[in-house]
């Protein structure tokens, strides 16, 4: 009976006997027969039950078919029936009434949009079962990869995801298509998505389960222990070995599908969450990384982390290591795996570059959870004790500084290939900078920014406690309208060195609203500072000698030229592209610096008002006695007609604004002069030309002589002197209308005024000046 039911040997198909000679391969096999019998019966047990399955899947598929046929026959029946009509009611006899014609027009319009519904309804039915049945064959393909109804031998373990993701790219793009031009089938697009979703939750995981056990197989990541890293500067720093440049034959193959079929699913997944958030404002957020350089980035990362650990004091080390690992990995990207990508289509990934990025943000997470708490336990620690804070605060400096050094290396990894940074912009940048670590801390960022001011303030303070720094300038700062220098002292030249200096410091950070917030925390305080030191400076200078004194003067000079020239400085500063894009954060559109330029702005302008007053204050006590002296005006003079009173006025004027002249800068001292001018124009006018002062020849040709002199001694200043006392020489103007008493009314005449050049006097001053004029027979 057993020899009856067993099969004649033509009976047995090449796949049979194949799994017979692989299984009882000698008599010992025999034995182990009991368990292949299971296994057989096993498996065709699941081939029935998926058989079952899909019957039942194909019985609902046609029974909706055949409902939404049915349908869409009725309403193509109906619409027969109603052409039929039509083309009845066409050939009828002329005399059919107007009235019916009237009707069958009119239907018309609900006949067209008739059968446009039904056109829509076979579409989408059409779709519908498209996509269901790709859906079903995606499922499937899943089902049976997990299963292991299809082997996952490694000969074809890696071919078989790319059945799947091509019935996944064929449904995307038949969703994409539906998406332009039928918008409105949104059930039906939400629900494929949602069973391609469940699909992929399951298809991802198990291709990159698959694709890590092949990178064991590779013997990746490779071993980390017999470098020498301690002797990395040395010159001889021993390689790393790169198990991607030792494939060969079938491993390589395997790689290259397991490759292969994550970036297709990687595309994939890009195409359909661009589909997904089509039309919706979205967050510039960071770009996925590449999952195929994840997966060698992440053990490699574990694995140097273990070196890390013992290198806690150390942290040249950590950073050593880790650009070691960056660099030498980095060809095999360029010569392997990015024509790998070109081929999956993956556009905008650059392997280099995701592959120093991969290895940034591992530093970075390890530097935030290791590194920087303990910095800042120190800190808080010895905050009280001045010599341990200021130890802290060095290491924490150093770290800084290795982490400016390492972003410049990779940055130069990524520039030395001839590609350019897929992006300066802040969120890529991010990706290659281990500063990124205070895009995250925000009060990281602060700590950092402090100790930066602190250190460069310590440094400052004792250039501004020098005395010699006030007193020596600044050679060839040019002004921007004039010849002449700033007339600085050398201790701007410090500050504007050290502000450089904290700026430079906030290039590297990648995020525009944190290095303007690290700018106006480590720069503004300073600039604050200085300006206080002046600030002291001038009132010391004022308490002492009320400015009367020519070193008090130029103490208040020096400051004012400091001044400007920061003020200058900050303004071209604010000029640059760097602080330009700084100009809209937040709603601000003003420069980062335009708080402190005003503040020293107005500083300027106070301490120059000042020195105008103090001059002007000893130039109308000097004056008194010549301005009281009402009776010169009348009398005849005999030879040159020159007060000697009023000459001593003016050559104490001249010496004052010449020792400004060479202390004080050449905008700020014209500013001076200028407003000493108008005082001293007011000043003379309101004591000359008031009251009822009566004016003779001989008093006329003493003023005019006095203000030649007055004239003359501001010449040195300027080219036309006159055009600065405006109403002395109006007023000496009037007095001169030689011998021709104006008629009465003529003073109120406009023409008049214009006629001799009076234009700074109202008629009512000019009448009372001609008023008092004496003239002579």
């Amino acid at each position: 009976m057993e020899a009856a039911a067993l099969p004649r040997p033509p009976d047995i198909t090449p796949e049979l006997r194949r799994f017979l000679d692989d299984r009882f391969r000698s008599q010992a096999d025999l034995a182990a027969a009991a368990d292949v019998e299971i296994e057989i019966r096993g498996r065709c047990a699941e081939l029935e039950a998926s058989v079952s399955d899909l019957s039942v899947r194909l019985a609902a598929a046609a029974a909706a078919y055949s409902s939404s046929r049915n349908a869409a026959g009725t309403a193509l029946s109906n619409v027969r029936g109603c052409l039929a009509a039509l083309k009845a009611s066409s050939s009828e006899p002329e005399e059919v009434q107007v009235g019916s014609e009237k009707m069958l027009f009119e239907q018309l319009p609900s006949l067209a949009k008739e059968v446009a519904r039904v056109e829509m309804v076979r579409d989408y039915a059409e779709t519908a079962l498209k996509l269901d049945s790709f859906v079903g064959d995606v499922e499937d393909a899943v089902s049976s990869s997990v299963t292991g109804k299809l082997k996952s031998r490694a000969e074809n373990s890696q071919k078989t995801y790319h059945v799947p993701i091509g019935y996944l790219k064929t449904i995307e793009d038949i969703l994409a298509s539906v998406t332009r031009t039928r918008p409105q089938w949104t059930r039906l697009i939400s629900a494929v998505d949602h069973r391609v979703d469940r699909s992929l939750a399951v298809l991802r995981p198990q291709a990159i389960v698959d694709h890590r056990a092949l990178l064991e197989s590779l013997g990746w990541p490779p071993s980390l222990s017999g470098t020498k890293f301690s002797s990395i500067n040395s010159g001889k720093p021993s390689e790393l070995v790169n198990p991607l440049f030792s494939m060969k034959g079938d491993l390589k193959s395997k790689y290259s599908e397991s490759f292969l079929s994550l970036c297709s699913l990687q595309e994939l997944q890009k195409r359909r969450k661009t589909r997904q958030l089509q039309g919706h404002i979205v967050n510039n957020q960071l770009r996925p990384p590449l999952w195929v350089i994840e997966e060698l980035v992440n053990p490699i990362a574990a694995a140097a982390q273990h070196h890390f650990s013992k290198w806690v004091e150390k942290p040249e080390f950590v950073f050593a290591l880790a650009y070691k690992i960056t660099r030498d990995f980095v060809d095999s990207m360029d010569e392997i795996l990015q024509p790998l990508v070109d081929k999956a289509h993956l556009v905008g990934y650059s392997c280099r570059e995701e592959w120093i990025s991969g290895m940034v943000i591992a530093l970075s997470t390890y530097l935030a959870k290791e590194i920087f708490p303990k910095h800042i336990d120190l800190l808080q620690e010895l905050s009280s004790n001045n010599a341990s804070s200021q130890s802290s605060r060095v290491l924490w400096l150093n770290l800084i500084d290795l982490m400016i050094s390492f972003d410049k290396q990779t940055q130069a990894l990524i520039s030395s290939s001839g590609l350019l940074l897929s992006a300066k912009d802040d969120n890529n940048w991010q990706r290659i900078s281990v500063l990124s670590v205070f895009c995250d801390r925000p009060d990281w960022l602060e700590i950092w920014a402090e100790i930066e001011r602190q250190d460069a303030y310590d440094k400052m303070r004792l250039s501004m406690e020098n005395e010699k720094n006030w007193s020596t300038r600044i050679q060839g700062t040019v002004l921007e309208y004039g010849s002449d220098d700033y007339k600085s002292p050398a201790i701007t030249g410090v500050i504007q060195k050290g502000l450089s200096l904290l700026i430079d410091r906030a290039w590297p950070i990648p995020n525009i609203a944190l290095r303007a917030e690290f700018i106006k925390i480590s720069t503004s305080p300073i600039i604050l500072e200085f300006l206080g030191w002046m600030l002291q400076r001038c009132q010391e200078a004022e308490g002492l000698t009320a400015l009367a004194d020519d070193n008090a003067l130029l103490k208040v000079s020096q400051s004012i030229n400091a001044a400007r020239y920061l003020e200058s400085t900050l303004t071209e500063w604010c000029d640059d592209v760097f602080f330009l894009e700084m100009e809209n954060i937040d709603g601000h559109t003003e420069c980062i610096f335009q708080v402190e330029i005003n503040q020293l702005k107005d500083f300027r302008v106070q301490w120059t008002d000042k020195i105008s007053t103090v001059i002007l204050r000893d130039f109308d006590a000097r004056s008194r006695d010549y301005l009281k002296n009402k009776r010169q005006w009348q009398e005849k003079s005999e030879g040159l007609a020159l007060s000697r009173s009023f000459i001593e006025c003016l050559d104490y004027i001249q010496g004052r604004i010449a020792k400004l002249e060479h202390g004080l800068n050449t905008l700020d001292f014209v500013t001076v002069w200028r407003s000493v001018a108008s005082g001293v124009d007011q000043l003379l006018f309101s004591g000359i030309f008031t009251g009822s002062t009566k004016f003779s020849n001989g008093g006329v040709e003493r003023l005019h002589g006095d203000l030649s002199i007055l004239f003359a001694t501001f010449s040195a200043w300027c080219l036309r002197p006159e055009g600065f006392f405006p109403r002395l020489t109006d007023g000496l103007k009037i007095l001169e209308v030689d011998g021709k008493q104006p008629r009465d009314g003529m003073l109120t005449d406009k023409d008049w005024l214009r006629e001799y050049g009076i234009r700074r006097l109202t008629a009512a001053e000019a009448e009372k000046i001609t008023k008092n004029r004496i003239y002579e027979s």
